[in-house]
Parts: structure tokens; sequence; C-alpha cells
């Protein structure tokens, strides 16, 4: 990410980490304060109609930006300076807050570098082969050790469900992200309606005008993927069965793009709420958020927007809408507690623990407070009801191996928690997200080109995305993206890529089992019910005392650089109920 902006706790993050390297003094995530335009979100007693919603705002001196009303709210500009406690005023009027920014500048926090190959001999797709890089041992000459390219659909066990679905073509799921390239050759066929964008530039641009959006550096105002995360994550979902290079977990299901997050700039809440109750209002069976986003209950402001958080979600669940988001990449321990928020008695709650376990991993040279999550709550996966998804990694040894590089450090066997994965209580089930060969980061030798051995999880990606197309990150052996036909792809790792993973064997299950398909907790469950525990975890904890230079000689004054090698952290933690299985899910 680049780096921090002056505020307090409101973080947000695409959840995918760098393979190769941490760039130096660039967190995991980025701290943010208040949004530049001044947006109030505004909440309404229930029973306020939307009608009644919109004369209060405009009769208090504001205009309405974004319409949240089927949970009660309406996110506004001020017009009048004294519109806050105008509107406060109101009978109707529950809470007037001016909206956090989620400052989350996409394209640095992403795996590799990138590179351009020439056209490649693709075979014709039957109805049930994979797509030819699936099962293929190598690539541009460099062998996978386990045997196949896309090698987290043999850990969830998808090859034994495809004999039975690939998924059902009437199953929809909505991606909100950055967008995805719909003109993709892998996903062309396979998305569903028009791209829809909740990014405000409009409205905020009548308020505000173009020289304040390009001043804040808001210019990503169409409905294209100008970063490459939302492309990514449609592919692994639903990437089409077609002959040509690889496919997702759901070849055959329907995905739409509901855009939420800008390149260069973030997102402010109204949006990700937007466009979560837009895609449940459209009917969508499952929705993936590969977004993690921390709220502190203390601040009046961030708990009324964490319970339009639990608002939204009740929404979708009330209609049989599933939704997955990613545990986060900072490797801290999310606890499930029983909690009140803003007055709201809530079970099931995602918080950051209070103890060391909760600061999260520090580069070197950082200062690990800056990273202190302590206490905050997660969304959206710690929201009630929503599916948390840790990551695990790509390691294919039966027990730990030792990384030449860092001797010592010996956490690289198959299976185990990732080594960023955030982990504990609140986390449902796990999923491959991918990591360095052993499973370390980077700055303690675990390199992540796919030459050492470090893999990330395949997809496709915008072409003329941040992450093919910025300089940091084109290099020819890290393979964050490379480009076929003009059409681009990459190996990226992270918890961002877990949660889709885990989503396309949901969408797998409900095709095989269409009674489960608006059915939350009843598919939740048999996600649960059904996941693998043969692994066994060897990932610790970041460790607090540990502050010895990294193998490179780079500082780790206030500790939290290194993982802690003498403990592993305990199987539900890491996993949840285990990883997800897809034969046995859809088996009767």
């Amino acid at each position: 990410m680049l780096p921090t902006v002056l505020g307090a706790v409101k973080r947000l993050v695409l959840s995918f980490v760098c393979l190769a390297a941490f760039l130096v003094a660039a967190p995991a995530y980025a701290k943010s304060g208040p949004n530049p335009f001044g947006i109030t979100i505004v909440r309404f007693s229930s029973g306020t109609t939307p009608a009644q919603m919109q004369a209060a705002v405009v009769s208090a001196g504001g205009s309405v930006v974004t319409d949240l009303s089927p949970v009660g709210a309406l996110a506004v500009a001020p017009v009048a300076r004294d519109f806050r406690g105008r509107i406060a005023a109101n009978a109707r009027v529950i809470d007037a807050f001016r909206e956090p920014l989620f400052d989350a500048p996409l394209g640095r926090d992403s795996s590799d570098g990138g590179s351009s190959v020439g056209p490649l001999a693709f075979g014709r797709a039957t109805t049930s082969s994979p797509d030819p890089w699936h099962d293929a041992s190598s690539f541009l000459g460099v062998t996978n050790p386990e045997g196949i390219l896309q090698w987290d659909d043999a850990r969830m066990n998808v090859p034994a469900a495809w004999t039975k679905t690939l998924g059902d073509a009437s199953v929809r799921v909505a991606v909100l992200d950055s967008g995805v390239e719909q003109s993709h050759k892998e996903l062309k066929d396979n998305v569903a309606g028009k791209p829809q964008s909740f990014v405000a530039c409009d409205a905020l641009r009548r308020q505000y005008g173009e020289n304040l959006l390009k001043q804040v550096g808001l210019t990503d105002c169409g409905t294209d993927d100008r970063e490459g995360h939302g492309t990514w994550v449609a592919s692994r979902i639903a990437g089409n069965l077609n002959g040509f290079a690889s496919n997702g977990v759901a070849p055959r299901i329907q995905v739409s793009s509901y855009k939420v997050l800008a390149a260069g700039f973030g997102a402010l809440p109204d949006w990700l709420l937007a466009g979560l109750v837009a895609a449940c209002s459209d009917d969508v069976d499952l929705v993936n958020m590969s977004i993690t986003g921390y709220l502190d209950p203390s601040d009046p402001a961030d708990a009324q927007t964490y319970l339009l958080f639990d608002d939204a979600v009740r929404y979708c669940r009330a209609r049989g809408v599933t939704i997955f988001a990613a545990a986060g990449n900072e490797h801290v321990r999310v606890e499930r507690v029983m909690t009140t928020v803003g007055g709201r008695a809530l079970s099931d709650v995602g918080r950051v623990s209070n103890g060391a376990d909760g600061i999260g991993t520090t580069p070197p040279g950082a200062d690990s407070a800056d990273f202190d999550l302590r206490g905050l709550l997660e969304a959206p996966a710690g929201v009630p009801g929503v599916v948390m998804v840790s990551a695990t990694n790509n390691g294919n040894g039966a027990a730990p191996a030792d990384d030449p590089f860092a001797l010592g450090l010996h956490v690289g066997a198959r299976d185990q928690l990732a080594y960023y994965s955030s982990y504990g209580p609140r986390v449902d089930v796990a999923a491959p997200g991918g990591a360095r060969r052993f499973n370390l980061p980077g700055w303690d030798g675990g390199a992540g080109n796919i030459l050492y051995g470090g893999w990330g999880s395949l997809g496709a990606l915008a072409e003329s995305g941040l992450i093919c197309r910025d300089p940091l990150q084109s290099s020819l052996f890290n393979f964050a993206c490379f480009k076929v036909e003009g059409n681009g792809f990459g190996w990226l790792q992270g918890t961002s890529m877990s949660a889709p993973n885990a989503l396309g064997v949901a969408a797998l299950v409900i095709s095989a089992k269409p009674g489960l398909r608006h059915d939350p907790p009843g598919l939740i469950a048999r996600l649960q019910a059904t996941a693998r525990q043969t692994m066994t975890n060897f990932t610790g904890p970041d460790d607090p005392d540990n502050t010895s230079p990294t193998y490179d000689g780079r500082p780790c004054a206030t500790g939290y650089c290194h993982l802690d090698t003498s403990v592993s952290i305990p199987f539900a933690d890491a996993y949840g109920t285990g990883l997800v299985d897809a034969g046995a899910a859809i088996a009767p």
C-alpha cells in the first residue's frame, strides 16, 4: 500500500499481499482519517419511508449522494453549514455522523511483477476437461513440484466435484471489488448483466466539482477494472471452460460486477454498503468481498458504520444470500464475541484480540504501534452472518522444511495457515490462498517467484490494470502479470484469493444441492461439516519479542517482523472447521 494517511483507526485493504517482497515502509493496510468530502451518514428510525428520508435531508440543507434506504440510511453531502445539527433535530433520525474514509490506494500491495509471453498452444475444451493450464506441470520451463499450475483446486477436492457438476448457469455471484474486465476471454461468456459502479463520482462531482476529485485522487470513475484485483477474483470463481488458459472453480456459473473500490483512492463505506444492498436486491445467490476493514467500537461514527454493515448483511441473509469475505492479511487473532455495538447487542462479532496477537505483521524499519489493531471490529468478514475465510499455503511437504536462506525458520509444510493470514475463533473455514515456498515473509528469506517454488493462486487480470502496468510490479520471474493474446493473467496470494476459492466451492454445492441455494445457514453448515481436517498447522503468531534483524540485515526494533516458530496456532483458529472440500460437500 502507499504511505499511511494521518488519522485514527479505520483501515481497508484488498486482501492480497506481495509474493516477492514487501515494499520498504509499505504497510499491509493503510490508516485513514476523515473523508475529504465531509459526507455525512444519516440513519433513520424503523418505518421511515424513502420519501420521508429524502424530504428530511433536503429540508435540513443536504444533498443525497448515495441511497441506502433499504437499510434505513442515506449518505449526504451537507449544503447548509449547520446541516448536521438541523438533521439531528428531526424526530425520525437516529444518528448523523461524518463518514470515515477507508483509504486503500490500490496497486501497491499486489503480488509480484509482470511479464509478457508469446502465444501458447491450447487444446480444445470438452464438457468435463479443465482448460490447458489447469493440470499443466510446468510453465515457461518451470515445474510445479505438485504437478499442476492450478494447485488450489486439488487441495479443495474440486476435480471430484466436477464429475457431478461444473456449476449451474442459473447460479449468479456478485463480485464487490475494483470492477471486472468483462471483455477478458476467461470471463466474457460468464458475465451476467451490465457492470455497476457505486463509486459516487457523479454525485460528488456535481456537489464539489472536478478539481476536488482530482486533488484527492478520485479519478477511477468508470465501471471497468483499473486495478486488476476484481477481474482476478471473478475469474477464480467462474473463469470459463473454453480451451484457453485457466478456468475457475465453478466454470459454468455467472458473475456480476459491483464496483465499490476506486483505484488509487479507496472507498467510502457507503459505496460498499450500496453495492452489497444492490447485489442482494438483484437476487444474486452469493457475494464475494475480498476486502478487509477495521472499525473502533468506542468511536460513535465507527460504531454506527459497523451497525450499517450489520443491517446490510441481515438484509442479504433475509433474501437467501450468503456472503464470503477475506479474513485479512494482518496475521492477527480475530475473536468471536458477544458484545454491544452502538447500543445493539450482537453475537458472532469478529473483534481483534486485545493481547499481543492483536498487533499486525510489522515490516522491517516500521513501528509495530502503527499496526496495532487490538480491540477493533473487522468488517465485512467479522460482521455476524458473514463467512470469514482464512488462507492456506501451497507447500507440498508432509513436514516442515528449512529455508536455506533463513536457517532455523522451518514452517513450509503442506496446507498450513499462510504466514500472512489472520486467524482466530471467528474463522469459519479455510481455503487456499498461496504463499512463498517456506511460508515466510520475504524479508525472512521466503522468496516468492516461481523459479524458487513460491506459488500463488492463478487467475485472470485486467490487462490495463495497475497490477499489469505498474513498473514496480514488472519482473519477468515473479509473474504477478503475464499476457497471452492480449489477456492478462497472474499468480497472486492472500485471503483475497482464499475467499473466492471457498465461494467457488459453495457455488458448486448449491448447483448440486439446489435446496441449499437460498439457505445461508444450511449452506454454511454443509461447508463446515464436510471441510477437510487432515492437515496440521505449524504456523505461529508474529513474535513480539524477536527484535533481531531480518536475514538481509534490516531492523526489527519493535518486534512483530518474524513468526514465532516455537508455537503453533491451534487448528480451529487456523482453519475454523477445516479446509473446504468440494467433493465431500456435494456428495449425498
